[in-house]
């Protein structure tokens, strides 16, 4: 677990990123945020793929934990969507990103350590590239744990770091030259974690350092060549997991 000013730098690093967001979508000078929808699609097809379609057969309940002004639960077929996030107080008086919504979807203000939901609700728990902001990760995953029924599935990515870049970037985060990560993660540590709350790894899909390494050193942005230079350029690990029953 972070310190609360540590986690409340963070926050105001992801406000302040969306804050822009929101001006370069006004402005014109982004277009309109279609990338939730296609990953809700992506997801779906990837369930289907691991024969779970009962998760996706529109009878789901879908809970999203850090889901950002939008979510991908937004667009998940489902026949509940809840959405939560510690910002959300913000979001929703921002009428660029709130107007990005699926109206049928439910947001609610809260963190992932007290999520505002009831116990053993949820056939599908999603936790979109977040659980390196959080301020208690341990807390998160139990929550998680809560809110799932018996076998109920979770999805979760976060952006990882080779064991080098692991360090690295631990270093740099403790100095804040990093806010909005408090966390760092390697592929095994996620799914050390994911087995310690009692999931069974389904499906791990682990991306490639190369290829981001390339991406940082080719990039126009002097902040992702400096990423390259220091060894934590990050590749997104994605899980899908099972949450196993009481023995």
């Amino acid at each position: 677990m972070v310190s609360r000013a540590r986690w409340q730098a963070a926050q105001v690093y992801e406000r302040e990123y969306w804050r822009r967001q929101a001006e370069e979508i006004a402005s014109g000078a982004m277009p309109q945020y279609d990338w939730y929808q296609w990953r809700a699609e992506q997801l779906v097809a990837r369930l289907n793929r691991l024969q779970l379609s009962d998760a996706t057969s529109g009878r789901a309940r879908v809970i999203e934990v850090g889901c950002g002004p939008v979510g991908l639960a937004g667009f998940f077929p489902a026949s509940e969507r809840l959405l939560v996030d510690p910002l959300e107080d913000y979001y929703r008086t921002n009428e660029v990103l709130s107007k990005l919504r699926n109206p049928q979807a439910v947001y609610r203000a809260g963190g992932g350590e007290a999520l505002p939901a009831e116990a053993g609700q949820y056939d599908l728990a999603v936790i979109e590239n977040c659980i390196d902001h959080v301020r208690d990760a341990d807390a998160v995953m139990r929550e998680l744990v809560r809110v799932l029924r018996p076998g109920g599935l979770l999805y979760l990515t976060v952006n990882c770091r080779t064991p080098t870049g692991y360090w690295v970037h631990r270093m740099l985060s403790r100095l804040r030259l990093d806010p909005g990560h408090p966390h760092t993660f390697t592929p095994p540590k996620l799914r050390r974690m994911l087995e310690r709350f009692g999931f069974e790894v389904l499906d791990l899909e682990v991306g490639s350092y190369a290829e981001a390494l390339k991406e940082d050193q080719n990039s126009p942005s002097h902040k992702a060549r400096l990423k390259a230079r220091l060894g934590i350029s990050e590749f997104l690990a994605s899980a899908l997991a099972r949450k196993r029953a009481p023995a």
